[in-house]
């Protein structure tokens, strides 16, 4: 069973996540484009803390569903200058 992100905030980025074309094969994000696609602001953590950002699938549902449910990986980021890059994990 796929795991639902524990805070509805994350469905948005979710479902975003999911309307990529299959074609797209990386995607880099700034935070403010995230938050955008949430419709809410990031957390304090995902812009002091690197866990944030990692690809391990949680043991509870988190923010990393997000992702992680659509075949996407964090492959860089900077905190500093606020971007995410994303890649499709192989299958």
């Amino acid at each position: 069973m796929v795991k639902q992100p524990e805070f509805k905030k994350y469905l948005p980025l979710e479902e975003w996540f999911g309307k990529q074309p299959a074609a797209k094969k990386q995607i880099t994000l700034t935070f403010d484009q995230v938050e955008a696609i949430l419709g809410a602001p990031l957390p304090k953590s995902a812009t002091k803390l690197t866990t944030w950002w990692t690809n391990v699938q949680p043991k509870i549902q988190s923010h990393r569903t997000a992702w992680l449910n659509n075949g996407w990986a964090v492959v860089e980021f900077n905190q500093q200058a606020g971007w995410v890059k994303f890649v499709r994990a192989k299958v």
